[in-house]
């Protein structure tokens, strides 16, 4: 638990150990915005997990792609993309490159709907970052950026850590 007078606070230099427990403090804050953003968006776990990839995604996603990366088998995916779509939250395209694929695009609906939840939240870290200088931001993005590659590093089952490319 934190008590408000963290390390940085005290004028101390934090330990490994202080900054992992504020990453995991983090972490399960974004899982609690994740079930907040999830009922204000009216959308069931799966489904919010789903939109949230597709949102993130840095590639067109297809069906059962987006189905692994929830964890559903590919019928329950198509089932999950079924109720996305007739809800108007999802609509299926066919891949610019390959006629034959099916891609997942949020509509432009669930992408207004997601960024009006998110506005007063993107407007409070505005405001935080502002409170640091431009080196004290940059060091910041680094560290963020190289956290995220050690997660996705350790996601895809080889552990260990990897320095992000800079």
């Amino acid at each position: 638990m934190s008590d408000g007078n963290a390390p940085a606070e005290r004028g101390t230099e934090p330990s490994p150990e202080d900054v992992s427990w504020a990453l995991h403090q983090l972490v399960v804050a974004a899982a609690a915005l994740d079930v907040t953003l999830g009922r204000r968006l009216n959308l069931g776990p799966s489904e919010y997990q789903a939109m949230k990839h597709l949102l993130t995604a840095e590639r067109p996603l297809g069906p059962v792609e987006l189905g692994a990366l929830v964890g559903l088998t590919s019928g329950a995916a198509t089932t999950l993309v079924d109720r996305l779509e007739r809800a108007g939250h999802l609509a299926r395209r066919r891949d610019r490159h390959d006629r034959r694929r099916l891609t997942l695009e949020p509509t432009p609906d669930a992408l207004d709907s997601a960024r009006r939840q998110l506005r007063p939240l993107e407007d409070a870290l505005g405001e935080i970052l502002q409170t640091y200088s431009g080196e004290d931001r940059r060091t910041i993005a680094r560290f963020l950026g190289e956290v995220v590659a050690a997660y996705q590093h350790f996601n895809v089952g080889t552990g260990g850590h990897r320095r992000a490319a800079r």
